[in-house]
């Protein structure tokens, strides 16, 4: 009497397995691929954090030393604190700020703190591909809009 062997079973993924695989991967990707910023993002992103850390300093400036006028100076692309209208001099600092050629400011002037660090209410526009902006309240409370 012979005995046959079942035949030798191979593990394989079947044709639907991997189409399915590869679906998943493709939505997974596309995912991610949305996810990642730009350069441009980082540099605006960037742009409006170094915006806001300078109009806090100005600010405490103006809070602590009442005896000077404090402003914020906007220019199109500089970004400059004035103790009575000169540009300050503060050591860790470097004044001006530039914050590239790409970036756009907007509207560009002076804001100005009082000692309790309040000011007019104010909207900053920071510009490279698209528009964000900064929110300046009366209160002297700063935030992205």
């Amino acid at each position: 009497m012979q005995f046959h062997k079942p035949p030798y079973q191979q593990a394989a993924f079947t044709l639907l397995e991997l189409i399915i695989v590869v679906a998943v991967l493709a939505v997974i990707s596309v995912y991610i691929q949305s996810r990642i910023q730009s350069s441009d993002d980082y540099q605006q992103d960037s742009a409006i954090e170094q915006l806001i850390s300078v109009a806090r300093l100005t600010q405490q400036l103006s809070m602590n030393d009442s005896a000077r006028n404090f402003a914020l100076s906007i220019q199109s692309n500089q970004l400059d604190i004035l103790a009575d209208g000169v540009s300050l001099s503060v050591s860790n600092l470097s004044l001006p700020i530039n914050l590239g050629d790409n970036v756009t400011l907007a509207p560009t002037g002076n804001v100005v703190f009082n000692s309790l660090g309040e000011t007019a209410a104010t909207t900053i526009n920071v510009t490279i591909n698209n528009t964000q902006q900064v929110c300046i309240e009366t209160s002297g409370y700063l935030h992205r809009c």
